[in-house]
């Protein structure tokens, strides 16, 4: 059973996962790992902090929204056990 996949701080599951961003005013999305935002913001900076802090490299408003999505491994791979 896989376990619940919960993320508030960019530390949080070991930065082993994916951030989308979305510009809620012309719809631009862009993808990131949390160790890129962490350089500027910290590894402790919570998720809600580092959406504040995003600007639309499209049309450089600060209306990006951030949603934390799992990294899927390939198919084909053996579990790590």
């Amino acid at each position: 059973m896989p376990r619940e996949f919960k993320v508030i701080r960019l530390c949080d599951e070991f930065g082993q996962y994916l951030l989308m961003l979305k510009c809620q005013s012309c719809g631009h999305e862009r993808s990131a790992y949390p160790s890129s935002l962490a350089n500027f913001c910290g590894w402790d900076a919570t998720l809600v902090n580092v959406e504040k802090r995003m600007r639309c490299s499209t049309c450089g408003k600060r209306a990006c929204r951030l949603r934390a999505v799992p990294v899927q491994k390939p198919r084909g791979i053996p579990p790590s056990h």
